[in-house]
């Protein structure tokens, strides 16, 4: 049993290490109750993805995104601030980084079959390398606001999913386009493989039948998994262990991109302070 904490709308995992949530994504056909209210996603919330979560032009988005069956606290403040309110305090960091290298590794051991987005083929090629049973597809550009384009890649990936029926699907580029191929891929199966179950739910440009029950084959789960691959495969340098360890490792990664991320941390990411007064008076 994974232990959950509910801190900003999101129920958290909180715990010391991968391992438990790790163990139940490797049974997740068993684990997944397609009648709950939860999806068969993981998301890695950092203090970024917090912010956004509570814009209003990304409602719909986040309404989807807290749903999500495992939910990994990725930034170290959501750490440091879940001390504030009693009975909730996080036990530690669970970030993507940090959990694909492990859970690849136990992918591979298992020889679970796997679907992987990747940002590019030389991400894709070499992660096939380490895993040749793997299929990959690295979508075209795109616009999440360009219902063709869209379409058309969560067809490419449709396609590619009923090829292999996955048990794990990784999905690694940017947000929200990550976020729309797997909710496309969840659309898919239900509408494929089950009984659509609930109204569709419009998210975006699109509208998803995202729960169904009956389902011939088991759910997938999809990975939110931005970045992690290029971290692991070294195509993109993490923060030092002392930036890690003292919490800024989002001021490391300022310093090596500091024109497209200076807005993300030094504007938008300034809303995360009355987000988080929000939070402690409606705990009172």
């Amino acid at each position: 049993m994974l232990n959950r904490t509910r801190l900003f709308d999101l129920d958290l995992i909180n715990d010391h290490n991968f391992d438990a949530v790790i163990s139940s994504m490797m049974d997740f056909s068993h684990e997944y109750d397609p009648l709950s209210d939860k999806l068969p996603l993981l998301f890695t919330p950092n203090v970024d993805d917090v912010v956004k979560l509570n814009e209003k032009q990304y409602a719909d988005l986040a309404s989807v995104l807290r749903r999500s069956m495992y939910c990994l606290p990725d930034g170290q403040p959501i750490i440091w601030v879940s001390k504030l309110f009693k009975g909730r305090k996080l036990k530690r960091r669970l970030p993507g980084s940090e959990l694909f290298p492990l859970l690849w590794k136990e992918v591979i051991s298992k020889q679970k079959r796997v679907m992987l987005v990747a940002p590019s083929e030389q991400v894709g090629e070499l992660l096939k390398k380490e895993y040749p049973a793997m299929v990959y597809y690295v979508p075209p550009f795109f616009d999440v606001q360009d219902e063709v384009q869209l379409k058309k890649v969560q067809q490419e990936a449709a396609a590619i999913y009923d090829s292999i029926m996955p048990e794990l699907v990784f999905i690694g580029i940017r947000y929200p386009k990550q976020n729309h191929i797997a909710l496309g891929l969840i659309d898919h199966h239900n509408r494929t493989y089950a009984t659509p179950r609930g109204k569709e739910e419009k998210v975006g440009i699109r509208s998803y039948q995202l729960y169904g029950s009956n389902s011939a084959q088991p759910h997938a789960l999809h990975l939110l998994m931005g970045a992690s691959y290029e971290f692991y495969l070294g195509l993109k340098n993490r923060a030092p262990q002392f930036w890690q360890k003292i919490g800024m490792e989002w001021f490391y990664r300022f310093t090596q991109e500091p024109g497209r991320l200076f807005k993300r941390y030094f504007i938008d990411d300034l809303q995360f302070f009355p987000i988080v007064m929000k939070e402690f008076f409606k705990s009172k």
